[in-house]
């Protein structure tokens, strides 16, 4: 058995050789399972005997958990999005057919100007874009402040991370309170002859809202990443730029940025590929009494939810899911392979 997987991840090193990083990978794991093998030697006979199939049960785990929760469930998921439902037979058992319906279905609801579903499309681009280009440079520009200590950083990072920390659902709720009428934003604006409107309960102004609190709530992650990647900058690059009279400017784009850009691009991609996924927290918005995602603050992950929640069928929203899957794939393997062009390839 030890034989056979040697020669095994010996072969796979063959084959990757032209791949450095699965070669590298290869490696890694032909010496992990080469310490193991050593270590399981020092065994007792009995011990050794029982230790492999204590692994396969655990790795079998695993493994049943992923086939059932994420195969079955999104091949489930396509094969509902193309069918149909028909009626009932004279047992009362449902009947479908194979169609597209729910698909047409989509592109005429996506035409009517304010549909729910064109409406959550419309508002999800725009969760996407706060994401893309205000939550994550913020980040970034917060993480080379704290990298940089600037005084108070300590508490700095303390407060940023907090969201990170604690429940969504205390957060909104102070946040609800903090903006509302005759709350402590209201009450500062007062000072200045301005009276804050009832933001959450207006169509032009809810789902900027929404927004605003995931802007402020999104920091925390990605500024740990990214000053972590930042720390792991040589000081003697930084002196260099420090010497030869560079700006802040200049160190931070043009030395820590080629350096920590696979973490940068990296966090990138991944908000690349839930682009149509990104939401915010609607559920928790919404006032006691109205219907969730009301006040034009649908997006489409909600309006999923909110289909399957609803009981009926769920054909309509299946198909809603594989659409937008569709359409992300090519978006962001075009996005991994621009993103590979433009690395700078620096290694320290």
């Amino acid at each position: 058995m030890y034989k056979k997987i040697r020669w095994f991840l010996s072969n796979c090193e063959n084959l990757c050789c032209k791949y450095h990083f699965w070669k590298g990978l290869i490696y890694l794991m032909r010496e992990k399972f080469k310490k193991w093998y050593e270590r399981s030697m020092d065994m007792p006979k009995p011990l050794r005997r029982g230790m492999l199939p204590f692994c396969y049960a655990m790795v079998a785990i695993a493994v049943v958990n992923f086939i059932i929760f994420y195969i079955v469930v999104n091949f489930n998921s396509i094969v509902m999005a193309f069918k149909e439902f028909t009626g009932y037979d004279e047992n009362y058992n449902e009947l479908y057919e194979w169609s597209v319906a729910n698909f047409e279905r989509f592109f005429k609801e996506m035409k009517l100007p304010n549909s729910s579903v064109s409406i959550a499309l419309e508002n999800t681009i725009k969760y996407f874009l706060a994401n893309i280009l205000v939550t994550i440079p913020a980040s970034y520009f917060v993480s080379y402040l704290l990298f940089k200590k600037v005084k108070g950083y300590r508490a700095f990072r303390f407060i940023f991370f907090l969201p990170s920390v604690i429940s969504a659902a205390v957060y909104v709720t102070v946040f609800k309170n903090f903006i509302s009428v005759f709350g402590p934003l209201d009450t500062i604006l007062s000072i200045f002859g301005y009276k804050l409107p009832p933001l959450l309960s207006s169509p032009e102004t809810a789902t900027s809202t929404i927004i605003a609190y995931t802007i402020w709530t999104g920091l925390g992650i990605n500024m740990i990443l990214y000053e972590g990647a930042m720390r792991r900058v040589p000081k003697e690059l930084l002196e260099a730029c420090m010497i030869d009279g560079g700006s802040w400017y200049h160190e931070l784009f043009h030395v820590i940025t080629p350096l920590v850009w696979p973490t940068l691009s990296t966090t990138i991609i991944l908000a690349i590929t839930g682009l149509f996924v990104s939401s915010g927290p609607i559920l928790l918005f919404s006032e006691a009494g109205t219907v969730p995602g009301g006040n034009d603050t649908m997006t489409i992950a909600f309006f999923i939810f909110q289909k399957t929640q609803q009981g009926g069928a769920l054909e309509y929203p299946a198909a809603i899911g594989v659409f937008f899957t569709l359409v992300s794939i090519p978006i962001v393997v075009l996005v991994r392979k621009v993103f590979k062009w433009i690395d700078p390839g620096v290694e320290y």
